[in-house]
């Protein structure tokens, strides 16, 4: 294969084109800074995902031009807790929206446009071959023999950790410590506004699961500690207890049993020594920045590339600019720290006074989409 060489030395090299790739891209170019971000999915991609995010995202947003409301479906206004088995329930009173459902599909387009639109080059289903990390620039070989060169790469190629250590990064990749299984269907007998289910308690491990419906929109997210294996089988009881409940108007078990567990590194961040390769930041899911109590990833993932972005601001300035990325290890988490570690107490000691105590069903909503602390 012929080698095809972009002459031009970028400011930054960013690999995946999701939430994190494409906020520091974005962010980065509205500084005036030459920006190449390169993803290995042809866009607009197919993302098997579930799409919320957090209300606390509206300010980030809104600094990167993208107001909510325009790439929000609809306000998470409605949120119910429910025990395992469907027999307890509650419901925390909000003083506002908790979230906003989003297309993920769309949202992610949306946000690569954005980057693309303030000026970063756009490179769509190519990926890493090689990188090679210098003293002065970093050399990135893609799968179409095309060699892009720049400054500092931002690595945000999503929970695919497989990929940093392919490339050969001196970063520590923790292995996942969560498992998810997910599924949509359409629920044509829903009649009430956009919600949002909790379920508590459905391993022994402070695993939780998320039902989310709007219109005849629904879609089934479970989140478990447990081993690969179970996760499966927790989807599947929870389909058969959401349909015996009358919670749901379709029994989704045989689509459940065929569902497929995926690793997610729920606040691996929390635990990774460094985020710091040569001229490298590593962020996003990649990053393990994904909340702990609701496994959220989409705000995290854009936090600490706004974060990562302003570092790389600041260390182009520099005459050191390896010592100015290392302050991304602690910015990060003056910042993040607290939003990503799990609720200061023992969930399954406190949920039977999440179904009994309106005070404690209003602090496990704050826990679980705001990152406080119960």
């Amino acid at each position: 294969m012929s080698i095809k060489s972009d002459e031009k030395t970028y400011d930054a090299l960013i690999v995946g084109a999701g939430p994190a790739g494409s906020t520091a891209a974005a962010w980065l170019a509205a500084q005036k800074f030459s920006v190449c971000l390169i993803d290995a999915a042809k866009f607009p991609r197919r993302r098997d995902c579930s799409g919320w995010i957090s209300a606390k995202a509206g300010p980030l947003l809104d600094a990167m031009g993208l107001p909510i409301a325009d790439v929000a479906k609809c306000a998470i206004k409605t949120v119910t807790f429910h025990n395992a088995d469907m027999s307890k329930s509650a419901r925390p009173a909000l003083a506002g929206p908790v979230g906003y459902l989003v297309d993920r599909d769309a949202f992610d387009h949306q946000v690569a446009e954005m980057a693309r639109k303030r000026g970063a080059v756009f490179l769509d289903d190519r990926r890493v071959a090689r990188v090679q990390l210098g003293e002065q620039t970093v050399t990135l070989e893609l799968s179409d023999g095309q060699t892009v060169r720049g400054k500092f790469l931002v690595l945000a190629a999503g929970k695919d950790s497989a990929l940093v250590k392919r490339l050969g990064l001196p970063i520590d990749v923790l292995p996942p410590n969560a498992w998810t299984a997910y599924l949509t269907a359409r629920d044509k007998s829903y009649r009430g506004d956009p919600s949002v289910s909790v379920v508590l308690g459905i391993d022994r491990r402070d695993g939780f699961a998320t039902v989310v419906q709007a219109g005849d929109h629904l879609s089934v997210n479970v989140h478990s500690f447990s081993e690969k294996r179970e996760v499966v089988t927790h989807l599947v009881t929870l389909c058969r207890n959401l349909s015996t409940a009358g919670l749901v108007g379709v029994d989704l078990t045989r689509e459940a049993s065929a569902a497929t567990a995926s690793a997610i590194p729920t606040a691996a961040a929390l635990s990774m020594e460094t985020h710091v390769a040569k001229r490298t930041l590593i962020i996003g899911d990649a990053g393990g920045f994904i909340a702990a109590a609701s496994a959220e990833g989409i705000y995290p993932a854009m936090w600490s590339a706004r974060i990562a972005a302003e570092i790389i601001e600041k260390a182009a300035r520099h005459k050191s600019p390896q010592d100015v990325l290392m302050r991304f290890n602690t910015e990060w988490r003056s910042e993040m720290a607290d939003y990503l570690r799990a609720p200061n107490t023992d969930t399954q000691y406190i949920l039977p006074l999440v179904f009994t105590n309106q005070p404690m069903a209003d602090r496990m909503a704050a826990a679980f989409f705001a990152g406080e602390n119960i």
